[in-house]
């Protein structure tokens, strides 16, 4: 059993005392897990606790500061089904919780499984779609729960669930993997269907070629086609506010769909020759080199989706924005010139290694702690192309040189719960972990290596 990633001790006080109550709840609440309980291995702060599964344990000494949290959950049974599941993997089953909630336009229902709970009530619930609702303990205006499981909703129960909220003019095309809900052509919602397929085979193949441990999506992928670029804003706006008319598309952690428009101008352009706008069309339309960027950004955004539905990276975990970003961008170049595979994944990005060569030239790039450390720079329109020109010249070279150091560091960033908020000590920590505390050296060979490239 590989451990849970951690550095530090659990904090004296509140937690140690509590630690022992919420193990016991773990065998009380769930005694077919398998789990047993060990008080032995003096630590420095008292008694240890282990977590055993029949020839496995995981010290809780050594856990991780996120061990706080748990102490905190108000209800035993979310803190100890979220601990088990860390440690050791398992996919519990959370009661479903009905939430009245006070709003000023009236009363609303959600209805899902909580993900956490903190002492003063407030919640972070999932529903069966997969989005993420944070709930403050004073919008609540009821509760109730039942012993039955939450099921996440097939393709058809997805269809109908989009179709409701989206009105009338949309329609819904189903593939393996993805529902699209469209207003636009049936042939777009087809071609991109394709593409977003295409990708994701191509992601799996590649990832686990890399000794990187994923799978197909459990659950089916939502994406939300808007019909033109005024209609697609004006539904953005309320994720995204001014941002929206900048933005060609974007994954949202909230709600795990992926929403965009057609890029092709397809109703017009089946309006004026209806023997046009086949799949071939689009794809000719969209291979031009002024479109790259924006199929470019399509590829970016259901990079995301994947890359947090297939067990790589963790929905409101610990995902440094250079790491995401900077991985969503080196899959992003197109390939629009087949059916079946996907070549792009890993090719030279060009517009954002002749940015970054370009501000190293000049000597405008930050250093790699910097680039660490901190968000900031991705978030601020002034820096942010240079930001993530960065991210994705730093990605590039440690998955193609450092390939397995990537991997495990990926895996330990998953392995910390939802909602952790690590400083930037413990990000450099998890950096070094894998990749070495000699930062000096590590870019001497990033350098030298990425030099190399026409």
């Amino acid at each position: 059993m590989a451990p849970v990633a951690a550095n530090n001790l659990v904090s004296a006080g509140k937690s140690r005392e509590a630690m022992p109550r919420l193990v016991r709840q773990i065998t009380q609440l769930f005694p077919q897990s398998g789990v047993t309980i060990e008080k032995s291995h003096p630590w420095p702060q008292g008694h240890a606790l282990r977590l055993g599964k029949g020839n496995s344990f995981y010290d809780l000494s050594t856990s991780f500061p996120m061990i706080e949290i748990f102490m905190q959950l108000s209800r035993p049974i979310t803190s100890a089904a979220i601990l088990l599941g860390l440690v050791f993997g398992q996919h519990l089953t959370l009661a479903v919780e009905t939430v009245q909630l006070n709003q000023q336009e009236g009363s609303q229902k959600l209805v899902g499984q909580v993900v956490v709970e903190d002492s003063q009530g407030s919640l972070l619930l999932e529903t069966d779609e997969g989005a993420f609702h944070t709930i403050m303990s004073n919008m609540i205006r009821s509760r109730q729960s039942d012993s039955q499981p939450l099921e996440r909703l097939d393709k058809d129960g997805l269809t109908e669930r989009l179709l409701a909220e989206m009105g009338p003019g949309f329609q819904v095309y189903q593939s393996k993997h993805y529902v699209v809900v469209y207003n636009t052509t049936l042939k777009y919602a087809q071609w991109c269907s394709s593409l977003l397929e295409r990708l994701q085979r191509g992601f799996l193949a590649y990832w686990k070629k890399q000794g990187c441990d994923v799978k197909e999506p459990e659950h089916p992928l939502a994406v939300v086609v808007l019909g033109d670029k005024a209609s697609y804003v004006r539904y953005a706006k309320e994720e995204l506010g001014a941002a929206a008319g900048s933005a060609i598309g974007f994954y949202s952690l909230k709600t795990n769909r992926i929403t965009m428009y057609d890029l092709t101008g397809m109703q017009a352009l089946r309006r004026e020759n209806t023997k046009r706008g086949s799949s071939h069309d689009i794809s000719a339309m969209l291979s031009e080199p002024e479109a790259a960027p924006l199929v470019a950004t399509i590829v970016h955004e259901a990079t995301h989706q994947i890359a947090f539905n297939c067990g790589m990276q963790k929905r409101f975990g610990s995902n440094p924005v250079w790491l995401g970003e900077g991985l969503a961008m080196f899959h992003e170049t197109p390939d629009l010139g087949s059916n079946r595979s996907w070549s792009g994944i890993g090719k030279v990005n060009y517009d954002r290694w002749d940015r970054y060569r370009n501000n190293a030239n000049a000597d405008r790039v930050a250093p790699l702690r910097a680039l660490i450390v901190n968000d900031d720079r991705f978030r601020n329109p002034r820096t942010a192309v240079d930001a993530y020109a960065e991210a994705w010249a730093w990605n590039y070279f440690l998955i193609t040189w450092h390939t397995d150091e990537y991997v495990a560091y990926l895996k330990t960033l998953a392995a910390k719960p939802v909602l952790t908020i690590d400083d930037k000590q413990t990000r450099l920590a998890d950096f070094a972990k894998h990749f070495g505390t000699d930062f000096a050296a590590l870019e001497d060979e990033f350098y030298r290596r990425m030099s190399r490239i026409d």
